[in-house]
C-alpha cells in the first residue's frame, strides 16, 4: 500500500513507535544471548543441543505456526493490516524465542529476517492501538508496521541508513521517509545507550574483540 502521514501531530507517534522499537530490538538481544549463553553451559552433547533446541521450537510452532520460516507472509499481512492486535502483540514474543531457541541451541540462520518480522507486527501492533486512540489523525497501522521494521532492525544492527534505505527501496515512495527517519534514528540512538554493543558485535566484544 502508498502510506503517507495523515497529520504533522502523528510525527509524536513515530517518535513513540521509535522508543517502542528501541526496547524491542534490546528485548531481542537480551532473549537471543541469554539463551545462546544457557546452550553454551549446559552440560550436553553438542551435536544433540539443536535437536533439543529444534524440538522446542517445533512445539511452539505447533500453537503458534506464525513464528517458523520467515515470516514473510505475516510481514506482509501486518503490512495489509489483516492481522488482529492480540496476535500480533503474540508475535512479538513468539518470534524472539523461535529465533533465539533455534540459534541459541546451534542451528544455522541470521537475525535480519527475524528482526524485520519482530519490527512489523511490533510496528502493527502499536498502529493499531495508535488508530483506536486517535482515530482522526492516524495512517492505517500498515504504515506503523513499515516504520517499524526499519526502526527495529537499526536498533539491534546500529545502521540506521541501511534500514531507511531498505524500506524507501521497498515503498518506491518519499512521503513516508520523515516519519521514517524519526522513528528509526531515534530507535538507534536509544539502543546504542541502553547497549553499546550491536547484535553482530555483542559476542565479539564479549570475546575481548573491539571492532
Amino acid at each position: 500500500p502508498r502510506y503517507s502521514m495523515v497529520s504533522p501531530w502523528e510525527l509524536l507517534l513515530y517518535v513513540g513507535l521509535g522508543v517502542a522499537a528501541a526496547f524491542g530490538g534490546l528485548l531481542f538481544m537480551k532473549v537471543l544471548h541469554f539463551f545462546e549463553d544457557r546452550f553454551d553451559a549446559w552440560k550436553f552433547p553438542p551435536y544433540l543441543k539443536p535437536a533439543v533446541g529444534g524440538l522446542a521450537l517445533g512445539i511452539l510452532g505447533y500453537f503458534l505456526p506464525n513464528v517458523l520460516g520467515t515470516g514473510f507472509q505475516s510481514i506482509e499481512d501486518a503490512l495489509n493490516g489483516n492481522v488482529a492486535f492480540w496476535l500480533l502483540a503474540i508475535l512479538v514474543f513468539g518470534k524472539i524465542l523461535a529465533t533465539s531457541l533455534t540459534l541459541g541451541s546451534g542451528s544455522s540462520g541470521g537475525v535480519f529476517a527475524p528482526a524485520l518480522f519482530t519490527g512489523a507486527v511490533l510496528g502493527g501492533a502499536y498502529g493499531q492501538l495508535a488508530n483506536v486512540l486517535f482515530p482522526d489523525i492516524t495512517a492505517a497501522s500498515g504504515a506503523y508496521a513499515m516504520v517499524g521494521m526499519a526502526a527495529l532492525f537499526a536498533g539491534v544492527a546500529r545502521a540506521p541508513i541501511t534500514a531507511i534505505i531498505i524500506l524507501f527501496e521497498m515503498t518506491q515512495d518519499y512521503r513516508i521517509i520523515l516519519p521514517l527517519m524519526f522513528a528509526t534514528v531515534l530507535s538507534t540512538v536509544i539502543s546504542r545507550h541502553l547497549e553499546p554493543e550491536s547484535i553482530y558485535t555483542f559476542k565479539l566484544k564479549r570475546r575481548g574483540i573491539d571492532v
